[in-house]
């Protein structure tokens, strides 16, 4: 990744700190790639990656998916933080799908 992503419905940009990237806009199926170049990007400089989803106002569950895959394949004691607002309704989410006893995955309300 050059530094960011960017299409019609997202943008991607790297963040320093905390270490990790930052979204904005719609996160589909399709930016599944982007996500995964992003996260592995960063996942090579720091043992905490924050995914920042506060400038997210829709998130489909395929990319949630791919957040949870790229969790559960991170090297000890790496773990990955997502940052979101309630509105995604996250904690549900994942509650549903049981991704939310996965230990090297946080969620932050904020």
């Amino acid at each position: 990744m050059r530094g960011y992503f960017a299409d019609d419905l997202l943008l991607i940009v790297p963040t320093n700190a905390p270490k990790g990237v930052r979204l904005f806009g719609e996160v589909l199926g399709s930016h599944k790639g982007a996500l995964v170049l992003a996260l592995t990007a960063q996942s090579r400089a720091t043992q905490e990656i924050t995914v920042d989803l506060t400038g997210v106002h829709y998130i489909a569950d395929s990319a949630l998916e791919i957040l949870v895959a790229l969790a559960n394949h991170l090297p000890s004691p790496q773990r990955l933080v997502i940052r979101a607002t309630p509105a995604l309704a996250l904690r549900e989410r994942f509650a549903a799908q049981g991704w939310d006893h996965i230990e090297i995955l946080q969620l932050i309300d904020v």
